[in-house]
């Protein structure tokens, strides 16, 4: 079972990507919605409809206000039991060929995870010395120690639950009130920073009891990451005509990928609208401009291959 956390109004968009997943393979669907706006359950609903016996369950996990998607999983994995594996994976990664058997090959003897999922824009996996936390996008620590992945992971759910009721620490666990056992845990080991994204000490200390955990990039995915806040804005205003408008200023001045996560949102909503794509900015590096082409043109090919069924 697959669990996908949905936020705002992205599921309109980014449900495509679901569908490729959906195609590649045999998996079970959960849908949690997490301060969804008006429409989406139902846009949810209707999608499962259409892929009877594979979307097995919407739940929500806040009605209004935003949670850590984190916290979200670990409201799920409380309440649920899907049986031998846990799931989760990001709605914006797109799937071109079987790939999850190759994922559950690798969780045998001592390994109890693999995670994946690598942002196409990212430059480097690895924490930066100096860095004062272990953000989405850092998959190792500067000295190579393995916190993996929040965008793709497959676990043997007993494992996460014991390491669960152990240390007193969850998904959504940051870094911030932690049990002092826990804390001390972490410094002895030499990894204590001031934050963690989704899951990152749940890695961490499924590797201090001795398991075995490994991240796996996959030919058949492609993450394309940072496209949420500008397809389902957290904030609005209104200009001079009165029109609600998407509040970009909390992104001005931000370095290149993120203008290239928005232009790659504005690919995506001109494609779901069967609109010409717009030109790619003339401002970018090189290299993002090469990464850019690729992926507007798998965007071009998902839509193409999808429109129908996701619809």
């Amino acid at each position: 079972m697959f669990n996908i956390v949905w936020t705002g109004a992205v599921f309109d968009h980014l449900k495509y990507f679901v569908a490729s997943q959906l195609d590649h393979c045999d998996a079970r669907f959960r849908f949690i919605t997490n301060a969804c706006r008006p429409g989406q359950i139902e846009a949810m609903e209707h999608f499962a409809n259409k892929f009877p016996g594979r979307v097995l369950d919407i739940v929500e996990a806040s009605s209004d206000k935003m949670i850590g998607h984190g916290v979200a999983l670990d409201r799920v994995l409380a309440e649920c039991d899907d049986g031998e594996y846990f799931g989760l994976i990001d709605p914006d990664i797109r799937v071109s060929g079987p790939f999850l058997h190759d994922f559950l090959d690798r969780l045998t003897g001592a390994c109890v995870a693999v995670t994946s999922g690598r942002g196409v824009w990212s430059d480097t996996d690895r924490i930066p010395a100096g860095h004062p936390g272990v953000n989405g996008e850092y998959f190792y620590s500067t000295d190579g120690f393995l916190f993996g992945s929040p965008h793709f992971a497959v676990y043997k759910r007993a494992a996460v639950v014991a390491v669960r009721d152990r240390w007193s620490i969850g998904f959504g666990s940051g870094g911030h009130h932690l049990p002092d056992e826990t804390a001390a845990r972490l410094r002895d080991e030499g990894h204590e920073y001031l934050a963690y994204d989704t899951g990152k000490l749940m890695n961490a200390f499924l590797q201090f009891d001795g398991h075995l955990v490994e991240h796996r990039e996959h030919d058949a995915l492609m993450h394309i990451g940072g496209m949420s806040h500008f397809l389902s804005p957290p904030k609005y205003v209104v200009d001079a005509n009165g029109d609600e408008q998407p509040d970009w200023s909390e992104f001005a001045g931000m370095e290149s990928r993120f203008e290239v996560a928005r232009y790659t949102a504005l690919v995506l909503r001109r494609l779901t609208a069967h609109e010409p794509t717009p030109d790619i900015p003339a401002s970018l590096e090189p290299s993002m401009t090469d990464r850019l082409m690729v992926v507007r043109d798998a965007l071009v090919d998902l839509i193409e291959r999808y429109d129908e069924v996701a619809s």
